[in-house]
Formats: structure tokens, C-alpha cells, sequence
């Protein structure tokens, strides 16, 4: 693995939000050649990818987490803010 990658993988998920987010302005911006505009959103979805890899690894930590009164592992729906 080069440290260009595992300089990626230890990029925090804020982090790979926030550029996500500096991808979607770039493209809405329409101000980029098609092919920047085609690069950005590759980017784009890696990131995607990469985020909802993450939080199905988070979600799934939460499930084994939760536990009932009685003890038992059981999931729990999470409450929205």
C-alpha cells in the first residue's frame, strides 16, 4: 500500500464529507471544463462509496452494541435529530 492511500483510508469522515461537499459546489458551479467536471465526479463517487462503506460499518457496531433490559443483542432503531 503507497502512503498516498493510507493517507486516504485514515482521512476521517468529516473530512471525506467536507470535500464531498467542495466536489458537489465544483460541479453546481458549472464553472469547470467537462473533462474536470467528469474527473471531479469520479471523485465524487469514491468518496460515496467510500462514506457509505463507513457508516454500514458504524451501523453495524451500533446493532452488536444494543442490548435489551434482559440482556439480549438486539437492534435499536436509531432516533433522528
Amino acid at each position: 500500500m503507497t502512503a498516498k492511500s493510507k493517507a486516504k483510508q485514515a482521512e476521517s469522515f468529516e473530512d471525506s464529507l467536507a470535500r464531498l461537499e467542495d466536489i458537489v459546489e465544483r460541479l453546481e458551479a458549472g464553472d469547470i471544463t467537462l473533462e474536470q467536471s467528469l474527473t471531479t465526479f469520479e471523485e465524487g463517487v469514491t468518496l460515496v462509496q467510500a462514506l457509505n462503506k463507513r457508516l454500514d460499518t458504524v451501523q453495524s457496531k451500533i446493532e452488536k452494541l444494543a442490548r435489551s433490559a434482559s440482556g439480549v443483542l438486539g437492534t435499536e432503531d436509531l432516533e433522528e435529530d
